[in-house]
């Protein structure tokens, strides 16, 4: 019963995952939602790794020991001695001019209206201004005499007393600075009054005018100038170290928490000052937006990568490892003085070496930019240290310049030279920031250790996993492709012992197609090692094939077109047959299927028509596909080249580049190319290319002149011929140049040779 249970579940499990494999938008949503689910809970991980409970001013519930050596900064003193500091700097006045200006105005105001009234015979003029408050508050005989003072008496006791006021209210030394100074600022310039030249009656005016108007203080703190002597009290203030050995008590139990002992429980992380899930939360919407980048530039700029749900998977998968190992390395206990050095040690490198690998360079810088941002957050969640930063930018520039030292993969030891840059750019880093914050020298020799160590171990790992993650994603990498086109590999060995002229042939298209696929911007690693492999289902039955014919007798003279042409065509089905016997990559089979599309034998075609007029021209089809690839279009164009133009009897360069754009030409008429990604202006550069290493294969040789020989005997002289080696002859009948064919019989004759 137990047993038929679990067969049915598995079956409904089953059932269930063919059904996701079948609608791969359900399948990328759940995968989505469950690496940002994994992120955010590795990122966060930090947050819920206390389970104390403990508030300022409550007692402690159990004795806390310090989990490892550390030094921790008092900020709680450094702020507290900061502002001591602060207020015992004495604050800088200055004058309120705005004040004084009015106060300046008011006494002009008075003595004009004085000097008018002298002048006036309005009868009512002291009625007039005793509606002024200053004038109100005089004795009426008081202001009878000074309305009977001349003018320029007037003026006169305006200027002494004006000057006496406002410039000892100008004064830093006896000007008022607080209401309380206002009164015994008031009483000594009366006092000055009663000592100046002044009449009585304008003693007693400007006696009633500091009474009523000088009421607050006429000067002020100069708030800038005392802040920055502040600042630079504060700046004065050196933070002390509070220093804790493995073990040592922290607080006791029962003991009441102070602000010392609850900083020194947050720097070791045993509590969170920060409210929980408000801060889980934030993380996760950095993780959404970090996701949501990554996702949008797929979209918008690498659609055939957003497409591949295996590739999304692979990016979720490799950014979650590395956030997985981060933490691990955060858990580490790196001694006093050197934890907050382990976010250093995170290889970020390795991630986005492997996604440049497997996925492509672009899409690995920006998986650079947000892992270095998700380290920023997973070495301190609250980002309230500076070291969260500083781990941050090295795993930021040691990830990008993992990525430029894989771009160009051309051999297993340009990785371990990565991890070196990697190292070397971790140092450089590193020692940047040492010098902006003051790093003690013990700290930064930890921390060049901890960065070489990253680079090193960013290499190692990437060699380790690049074979699981190539096998368990399907994706072939470039160093996958380096490992098969060793000449030492079984089937390659096969290949030059078995059909030596079509491995030859084939490392003949490799270069060609190389070279153009360097002119396109095609994968030339790519590209070499299908054209090493495009013809292997030859190795089935070598001898029916030119290349591989070194005597005269050739087998098709002896067969029906129709057997000849079901030969000729085979060896793309027998290559496809080989290819997954020897688990070559889908990249390699794909262009072994496609290298001849769907052309038509046309030699055995025209013989079999000379021979019966009843034939159908499908059975002298290859069966495709046509090229899907820029590569496999390379493959074929290059593989139709290398074999006519060594037909050519006379290949001069203008010949064959003439030759060559004929070949692409009637390829490009025959629409073998329409479903690649060539365009004409490709079309051209791949000519130019053929042509310049075509040039190279067919170049003009020397001739080397008769010489004696060694042992002084004529009959012993080396020979006027190297092997190999074409020289004149002697005659003058074969220096006469032979006529030339035209292209059609060339390429006729090419076609012949391609064929069979």
């Amino acid at each position: 019963m137990k047993n038929k249970m679990l067969r049915r579940i598995w079956g409904e499990l089953s059932s269930r995952l063919d059904w996701l494999k079948h609608h791969t938008a359900w399948l990328r949503a759940i995968v989505g939602v469950m690496y940002f689910l994994l992120l955010t809970i590795l990122l966060s991980s930090n947050i819920f790794v206390s389970t104390l409970h403990i508030e300022i001013g409550e007692p402690s519930p159990q004795l806390i020991t310090a989990p490892w050596n550390r030094d921790i900064e008092d900020q709680v003193k450094y702020e507290r001695d900061k502002e001591a500091a602060a207020r015992a700097v004495q604050p800088v006045y200055k004058a309120d001019e705005e004040y004084l200006i009015l106060l300046t105005k008011t006494i002009g105001n008075a003595f004009i209206s004085l000097r008018e009234a002298s002048t006036s015979e309005n009868d009512e003029i002291l009625s007039e201004l005793k509606k002024n408050q200053l004038f109100a508050g005089l004795p009426e005989d008081v202001l009878v005499s000074l309305i009977e003072t001349l003018p320029e008496e007037l003026t006169k006791s305006e200027q002494v007393g004006r000057e006496i006021i406002l410039s000892r209210a100008r004064s830093l030394d006896t000007g008022p600075r607080t209401s309380e100074n206002v009164a015994a600022f008031r009483d000594r310039i009366k006092a000055e009054l009663d000592q100046a030249e002044l009449t009585q009656d304008a003693k007693t005016l400007f006696k009633v005018f500091l009474d009523q108007e000088v009421n607050r203080p006429t000067l002020i703190v100069d708030e800038p100038t005392t802040e920055a002597l502040r600042a630079a009290a504060r700046a004065l203030i050196k933070q002390d170290s509070l220093h804790y050995k493995a073990n040592q008590k922290i607080i006791g139990a029962g003991e009441i928490v102070d602000e010392t002992i609850y900083q020194v429980l947050v720097a070791y992380g045993l509590i969170n000052s920060h409210n929980t899930w408000k801060s889980v939360f934030g993380i996760a919407v950095i993780v959404l937006i970090g996701m949501g980048s990554i996702l949008a530039y797929l979209f918008q700029y690498k659609r055939d990568i957003f497409n591949s749900t295996n590739r999304l998977i692979l990016l979720g998968l490799v950014m979650s490892m590395i956030m997985a190992i981060g933490r691990g390395v955060i858990a580490l206990n790196l001694g006093p003085d050197f934890n907050t050095l382990s976010g250093m040690l995170i290889p970020v490198a390795w991630a986005t070496m492997t996604v440049a690998i497997l996925v492509g360079v672009d899409v690995a810088i920006m998986v650079s930019v947000v892992l270095g941002i998700f380290v920023t957050v997973l070495v301190d969640p609250a980002l309230s240290t500076s070291f969260s930063l500083h781990s941050g930018v090295v795993a930021l520039f040691g990830g990008i310049v993992g990525v430029y030292s894989v771009s160009r993969l051309s051999q297993r030891s340009d990785l371990a030279r990565a991890g070196i840059f990697v190292s070397g750019i971790n140092i450089l880093v590193i020692s940047g920031i040492a010098l902006t914050s003051d790093m003690r020298l013990a700290v930064w020799v930890v921390g060049v250790i901890l960065g070489i160590v990253n680079g090193l171990a960013s290499s190692f790992l990437t060699v380790g996993a690049l074979h699981w993650f190539e096998s368990g994603f399907h994706i072939t990498s470039s160093v996958r492709l380096l490992e098969i086109s060793d000449p030492n590999r079984p089937l390659l060995k096969r290949l030059l012992m078995e059909a030596p002229g079509t491995y030859h042939h084939s490392i003949l298209v490799g270069n060609l197609a190389e070279a153009a696929a360097e002119a396109v911007g095609a994968d030339a690693t790519l590209v070499r090692v299908g054209a090493m492999y495009h013809d292997i289902g030859k190795l089935k039955r070598p001898y029916f094939f030119i290349e591989n014919q070194f005597t005269q007798d050739n087998p098709h003279d002896k067969i029906a077109p129709t057997l000849s042409a079901l030969i000729i065509t085979s060896h793309v089905k027998d290559g496809l047959e080989l290819a997954k016997e020897y688990k070559l990559p889908q990249q390699i089979q794909d262009i072994i299927a496609q290298h001849h599309g769907d052309s038509l034998v046309s030699f055995f075609y025209h013989k079999a028509i000379e021979e019966s007029e009843n034939v159908p021209e499908e059975a002298f089809h290859y069966e495709g596909p046509k090229p899907q690839t820029k590569e496999a279009a390379l493959v074929a164009l290059a593989d139709t080249v290398e074999a006519a133009v060594r037909s050519m009897k006379q290949p001069t360069p203008g010949r064959v580049e003439g030759f060559v754009r004929k070949i692409i030409k009637d390829k490009l008429n025959d629409e073998q190319l329409d479903q690649s990604d060539l365009t004409f202006q490709d079309l051209d550069r791949i000519a130019m290319a053929f042509v310049r290493v075509l040039s190279g294969i067919f170049h003009s040789r020397v001739e080397y002149p008769e010489m004696p020989s060694i042992r002084g005997n004529s009959n012993d002289s080396i020979p006027k011929r190297l092997p190999g080696e074409v020289l004149k002859e002697d005659d003058e009948s074969s220096q006469t140049e032979k006529p030339l064919e035209s292209l059609e019989e060339t390429a006729a004759e090419a076609k012949v040779r391609q064929e069979s």
